[in-house]
């Protein structure tokens, strides 16, 4: 600290006295943190996700930028030590009254985003509550839920306990059933992989999961390429459950029910069926643009923002010349398309925050009324 002390002052012009030391360090701190800022919004531009960084790095400058400025500022020695000291045992009780919460979160921040095993939009399953990621912080990760709710959930929850990550490649859905023991698994397993063909899912498979002592319990599964419909896939997979096993004249009953209110054993409760068309069918489209519309706005975001930082690498990468330019062309047009998609998701990243913002709001106005 001395030897950096020394360094400011003995650059310091003459005519500013004692205040020297002090003034060129604000001038020598405002431009490194002007040319950070540059650093950052370069990389911004490129689609690379710094805010981790940005708001590490802000923090570090302030803390730098207290303390350097307590040590140049002209005062008395002995108020610059009782200064310092009080910096340091203040530092010191926060990291100390704070090391379970904001420090614990802060370093689980930094290590979920080293380990970098999820990003916004992608589903994650964490205490039986499934959710799409909108937002990830330094001190917590956002999800919302299947209701579309925004939970809320500090880094050093999701660094002890485990979760699960839906690949963004593709996931495996599935569905479960429990039918009696008079039906042959031959038929259901046939009955189940017609339905998992009409939910569109791929590389179908049946399995028998358990055998109780009143029924036998069986997971259809299938292969779904595109994981943002997984909601929607999950209930289409069970419609056409339901779907295949009435057709193939089998009952989804509960081995109780016949002791409840006994029937003829010929009524089957099997609902007619009703001829439609299948535009009629997925009339009602897909759940996931409702219940996980933040979440859709900061994954198209950051998609986005990854295809043009590779388009602008492919630019880099590809000298000019003879044979080139109409392949640049295409790439530079591609680049200003993707960049006026990029700024209308961020113009709805923004609306969508917006009225985050209000509706909190009107639940702090409608609290205070009550009050």
């Amino acid at each position: 600290m001395d030897e950096a002390l020394g360094a400011v002052t003995s650059v310091a012009p003459d005519w500013l006295g004692e205040w020297g030391p002090f003034a060129v360090l604000m001038v020598l701190m405002f431009g490194v943190w002007m040319f950070t800022r540059k650093i950052f919004a370069v990389q911004k531009d490129h689609g690379a996700d710094i805010r981790y960084r940005e708001q590490g790095t802000k923090l570090v400058f302030r803390l730098s930028g207290l303390l350097l400025g307590i040590t140049t500022f002209p005062m008395d020695s002995e108020l610059r030590g009782q200064l310092l000291s009080l910096v340091g045992l203040l530092l010191s009780a926060a990291i100390a009254l704070s090391s379970t919460s904001v420090m614990g979160n802060l370093m689980a921040g930094f290590m979920l985003r080293t380990v970098n095993s999820f990003r916004a939009g992608d589903y994650i399953e964490f205490r039986n509550e499934l959710g799409r990621v909108s937002q990830r912080g330094l001190l917590h990760v956002e999800f919302q839920n299947e209701t579309s709710e925004l939970v809320t959930v500090p880094n050093l929850l999701l660094v002890q306990e485990p979760y699960n990550v839906v690949r963004s490649s593709g996931t495996v859905v599935s569905a479960e059933v429990s039918l009696g023991y008079d039906v042959d698994r031959r038929d259901i397993e046939t009955a189940l992989l017609k339905a998992i063909e009409g939910a569109e899912l791929g590389d179908g498979f049946v399995q028998i999961r358990n055998l109780g002592d009143y029924s036998v319990n069986y997971r259809a599964s299938g292969w779904l390429k595109e994981a943002g419909l997984l909601v929607s896939a999950r209930s289409r997979l069970r419609g056409k459950m339901l779907d295949a096993l009435h057709d193939a004249g089998i009952e989804i009953v509960s081995p109780s029910f016949m002791n409840q209110r006994p029937l003829p054993p010929e009524l089957k409760f099997i609902p007619e069926r009703k001829k439609m068309m299948r535009a009629e069918e997925d009339k009602n489209g897909h759940a996931e643009e409702i219940l996980f519309s933040k979440a859709e706005v900061a994954s198209a975001v950051e998609n986005l923002e990854g295809k043009i930082k590779k388009l602008k690498e492919k630019l880099k990468a590809e000298p000019e010349g003879d044979g080139e330019d109409v392949d640049r062309e295409a790439v530079k047009e591609e680049l200003s398309t993707l960049t006026d998609e990029l700024e209308r998701a961020r113009e709805n990243a923004k609306e969508e925050a917006a009225r985050d913002r209000h509706g909190k709001d009107d639940e702090v106005e409608d609290a205070d009324q009550e009050k």
